[in-house]
């Protein structure tokens, strides 16, 4: 432990988050004693253990952890082993592909395919009303297909440039971030008209509305993107009362790849960096009570 800090110090880590991460892999060491587990020979078995040991604890008031509480613990443990592979104890980390997965609880409002699919076909892009304008409206169409087909979350969106598309090929690259893949995407055919017309036309029209003339794909005049998803997730509930937010698109379509694809195939979609993150998904299945060929329209 006497260089841990000094590792967590080296990476840049924050005093409060130093002083959190130690208290956590010292209580961690304590229960490794009480186990009799050697720390520099643990198998992923037995850090797993603690793990599943955090999820029973008792708090106050006989309260369980929170699992957004045992993700921070299971980080800090990821990084005490980190530092111990740094240190040559460990060639690598018996926890380097564990994940600490919460349980979003979207089991009952999960979109099927064909009612994804009919969110992008049926976008609105004629005859729109103020204070929105048909350059808006083929933006927003083009960003719900982003979401219902490629499951592009509001993060990356955010963070996509002109250099991301590659029209004549029709493919989408999404770079990789801290926590999640590099992916090149393939784009569907019925995505290539507003996407040719917006960047052709619409996106240099409301650049210059809006005097922001950078290369993000979707710009704007703001670091707030959810000005944008606010207007999209507006009319995406008038096509279908069961919409409810931009999580609920992409778990629908991470929950029909999983259905539909083999786990490591579905994970490389999903750009997720821990195979446990896709595997969380395997539960879900939007498309019961459905036919099996809607379930399959959309995955063709």
């Amino acid at each position: 432990m006497n260089d841990f800090p000094t590792y967590l110090k080296q990476n840049t880590y924050s005093e409060s988050t130093i002083e959190t991460y130690i208290s956590i892999v010292d209580t961690f060491l304590k229960w490794c004693k009480q186990k009799s587990y050697d720390v520099e020979c643990m198998t992923y078995k037995q850090c797993t253990n603690y793990f599943n040991a955090l999820k029973r604890k008792k708090i106050k008031y006989d309260k369980s952890l929170l699992d957004t509480t045992i993700k921070s613990y299971t980080g800090a443990i990821k990084v005490y082993f980190d530092y111990l592979v740094n240190e040559d104890i460990y060639t690598v980390s018996p926890i380097e592909d564990y994940n600490y997965v919460i349980d979003k609880g979207y089991e009952h409002e999960l979109l099927t395919a064909k009612e994804l699919e009919l969110l992008y076909v049926c976008f609105p892009t004629l005859n729109i009303k103020l204070p929105n304008c048909k350059h808006v409206a083929i933006r927003n169409k083009v960003i719900t297909g982003f979401m219902v087909f490629q499951g592009l979350d509001t993060s990356i969106l955010k963070r996509l440039t002109l250099d991301h598309v590659n029209l004549d090929k029709q493919k989408l690259h999404i770079p990789g971030t801290r926590t999640s893949e590099p992916k090149t995407y393939k784009l569907k055919p019925e995505q290539i008209p507003a996407l040719r017309q917006y960047l052709f036309e619409d996106r240099a029209m409301l650049q210059n509305k809006i005097n922001n003339h950078s290369e993000a794909l979707f710009p704007l005049n703001s670091n707030r993107f959810s000005i944008i998803t606010t207007q999209v997730m507006k009319v995406l509930k008038t096509i279908n009362y069961k919409v409810t937010n931009s999580h609920q698109i992409r778990a629908s379509v991470l929950a029909l790849w999983v259905q539909h694809d083999d786990l490591r195939t579905a994970q490389r979609k999903a750009r997720h960096r821990f195979i446990t993150s896709t595997e969380s998904y395997k539960k879900y299945d939007p498309n019961a009570n459905r036919s099996a060929a809607d379930v399959f329209h959309l995955m063709r």
